[in-house]
Order: structure tokens, then sequence, then C-alpha cells
């Protein structure tokens, strides 16, 4: 028997199971070919959705921030949090719907201070899909790290406590600035540098140190400017070592010499108005952190100049050192003029100041008293240093007080049975409590998340 066979208007055979099947296949090519778009189209929309979220997020948090540091609310004790209304943000000007996508979104956040820094919690509503139950599934169980790759995250602390005896080392030594570190160390203070560390107090080994106090003391010394005084005016030249031309005469009453070179390995020229010094030249150095700090560079440096406190190890090779000073004095015609000794204020009989005979006094010794006054400071020069001395404050603890931590609540009653309050006793906070001296709070936290 013949099978049946079909043609389409121009004659051509046509495909009988392919035709039965060829409205599933389109639908299998539209969806093919939408599906992909729609997804994609979801992917935007949620990317999108999530971007506005976390501009709002974020903008309440920073308004938080400002309203807490405005109002004297910042939590600044570990574990502590304060709870904020997002109606009070808007309505004390801290957030504008501007900044909430057009919308005035309600709920709270509360803040808690987690070791140095702030955690926000954020319980937002009426905010269309960033209101945080329309966002968010329940929380998480606690766990023991703080999840950054969360978005509402909430810290739940956990108390224990020791019993705490506080104990003070005898001061150091006082210390000048020049033996002191730069930088703070991990207790906030600048101590000494690493030679003189083993010359501060000791901590019994017991001991943990709680705190490095430090004392300063302001000293004073002081030199005094003093010229030569003369009578009469007189024709007298400039100072000078040989005789300037048009000037017959020198005045040895009017003597100075000039500073002192610094001292050089180089041998100076001879003359018969310079003096010339020699000493032996040394490098010294002292070691920090294994290596050689010389003094000067490492160049050679004559002994007094070495300050031996710091720089206590010297190599075995030396050199001689010259340095030089110059004698002058001020050449005359006609009458000479009668010179005073050295005086910081004008003596009975001497109407002028030889300004160039200026000397200066050696340095007093370092004083507990300023010598400066009204009527000496116009030819005295006072000098201050600052010297610091330190003590350790150190606390011994006894073993934990609770065989394991415990939450707020139970700890702000363990609180008042250890301090065996009455109800009607007014209630000690954790922070409060804390500063007891004779108990030392320990904090820990737990954390928990909304989940997605």
């Amino acid at each position: 028997m013949r099978k049946a066979s079909y043609v389409d208007k121009e004659g051509n055979p046509i495909n009988e199971q392919f035709e039965s099947k060829k409205g599933f296949l389109n639908l299998f090519f539209v969806i093919g070919t939408l599906g992909p778009l729609i997804i994609i189209g979801f992917m935007i929309y949620a990317m999108v959705d999530n971007n506005k979220c976390s501009k709002i997020y974020d903008s309440i948090k920073k308004a938080t921030l400002e309203y807490i540091n405005d109002s004297g609310i910042k939590p600044s004790y570990e574990g502590e949090s304060t709870t904020v209304s997002i109606n009070k943000l808007y309505s004390n000007h801290f957030l504008s719907s501007t900044s909430t996508n057009d919308r005035m979104c309600g709920g709270q956040v509360k803040v808690t201070k987690y070791k140095k820094d702030l955690v926000y919690t954020l319980d937002v509503n009426n905010c269309e899909s960033c209101s945080v139950n329309n966002r968010y599934k329940g929380w998480s169980s606690e766990i023991n790290y703080l999840p950054t790759n969360k978005t509402i995250v909430d810290v739940v602390p956990y108390y224990n406590y020791y019993e705490r005896q506080v104990s003070a080392t005898d001061w150091s030594k006082e210390y000048t600035k020049d033996q002191i570190e730069n930088k703070k160390s991990k207790y906030g203070v600048k101590m000494p540098i690493e030679q003189f560390a083993n010359e501060l107090p000791k901590v019994p080994a017991e001991g943990k140190v709680a705190e490095v106090q430090t004392s300063e003391k302001t000293q004073y010394r002081y030199k005094d400017a003093q010229w030569k005084w003369y009578d009469v005016p007189g024709n007298y030249s400039d100072f000078s070592s040989e005789q300037p031309a048009g000037y017959a005469n020198k005045d040895n009453n009017t003597k100075i010499y000039t500073a002192w070179t610094k001292y050089s390995l180089d041998h100076p020229d001879e003359k018969e108005y310079r003096d010339v010094q020699q000493t032996t030249g040394y490098k010294c150095y002292y070691e920090e952190n294994g290596k050689k700090q010389y003094v000067n560079n490492g160049k050679y440096t004559a002994y007094d100049d070495i300050d031996h406190q710091k720089y206590d190890k010297c190599e075995s090779d030396t050199s001689t050192l010259y340095r030089y000073r110059d004698s002058l004095w001020r050449w005359y015609n006609g009458t000479p003029r009668h010179y005073s000794s050295l005086y910081s204020l004008k003596p009975s009989g001497y109407n002028y100041r030889d300004d160039g005979t200026k000397q200066e006094t050696l340095w007093t010794s370092w004083s507990d008293d300023s010598s400066l006054t009204p009527e000496n400071k116009s030819y005295r020069t006072e000098e201050t240093r600052i010297l610091t001395r330190y003590r350790y404050i150190y606390e011994i603890l006894s073993l934990p007080l609770l065989d394991k931590p415990i939450n707020r609540e139970d700890f702000t009653k363990e609180i008042a049975k250890t301090l065996d309050l009455s109800s009607d006793d007014d209630p000690v906070t954790i922070p409060e409590f804390a500063t007891f001296e004779n108990y030392k709070v320990e904090v820990s936290y737990k954390f928990k998340y909304r989940k997605r």
C-alpha cells in the first residue's frame, strides 16, 4: 500500500513528524533567547537595588556617628552600646530624605564599641526594598569572629572578671630629651632609648604592666653677656689682629679672641697672635639593634665633645686634631681710652660700652628655679631642659572569678552580688565597675548576622 505524502503550496514534500513538533521548537527557541535576557535583567535590577540600599545604609551610619558625637552619647567602653532612632536623625537634621532615596525611613541603629572600632547594627523599616525585614531573614547563630562580608551584624559582649592588686614601682632616674625615643611606645609614652632600658624599674614576674607613668620637671641655667666700658670716645679702629693702616698704637686693654675653630685633622698656619691647641680624636659609638651608631658621622671627634654616657664605646684607632683662635685689638691715634673690666651693667665713671668686647660667662649649673627677671633680661640668656622620669603601674590578677564569660544582663547581676548591693541601692554599670581598682573586667565577643 502506498504511504500518504504531504506537499506545500509549491508542491514540495513536507516532513509530517517535523511539522508536528514545530510549535514546541519555536517555544524552546523563544525561551532560549529570552531566558538569559530575563536573568540578566534580574541581575542588573538586583545590583542597582543593592547599590541603592548600600548608599542608604551608609548615609544612615554617617548621620548616626555625627549625632552620637554631637549628643555626647558615643559609647566609649568595650562592649557598651547606644541605640539611636532614625526618626531623630531626620528631625535633628543629621539625615535628609534626599540621602535615603526620597523616603523617610524608620527604625533604629545600635552602635557598639568593639575594640577600637564602632559596629553599626541597622534595623531599618519603612524603606521599601531596603527595609531590613524585606531584604534579610532571621539572625544566624552566634559565631566567634566578626563577619566582615555581612551587612547587618550584631556584637554580643560577654564578661568575666578578676580580683586585681595594683602596685607601682619606684621612680626611675631622670632622662633628658636626647636620651628618650622620638616615637611613643605601646604604653602610649616615649620611653628611654635602648641603652637605658635596663636602668628602668623592674616589674615582678607575676605582674602585668597596666600603665607607664611619667613625671616631668623643667630646669634652668643661664649665662650673662658682659662688655668692657670706656670713658671717652677717642680715635679708634675696628678690631684687627694686625696693625691697620692709619693707626699708630695698639690698645692692649681691648684684647679679645675669635671663637675657637672646630677641630680638624689639618695643622693651622703659625701666627704670633694665634693660639693653637691639639687633642686626640676618637671614633665613638653606641650599639642599637646590633648596629653601631657613631658620633659625628664616624669622624674623629675630640674627647670633650663626645657624650660618653650615650656613645659608650670607642674604636681603638685615634688621630691628632687641631684648632686655633686669634687675638684681636683695637688700634688708635692720640689719647687712649680708659677701659673697665667686664661688666654686664655700666660701672660708675664709664659712659660708653664697647660692643666689640662682648663676652659671655659660662653656663651656670642646672637649677629648678628660673633666674630671669625684667631687670636682667637685657643681658641674660636662659636655657631650659625637660627631665622625665618613669614608673610602672602594674597589676597582679587572680584566676578568673567565673567559670566562663556571661552575658551583659547576668554580669550586671554578678556585679550587684559582688558589691553586696540591695534593691534600694543605685545599680552599678559595667563601665563604672571597670573603674574599681580592686577588680579587672575582661570583655570577649561573639557575633551574629542577618541571613539573606
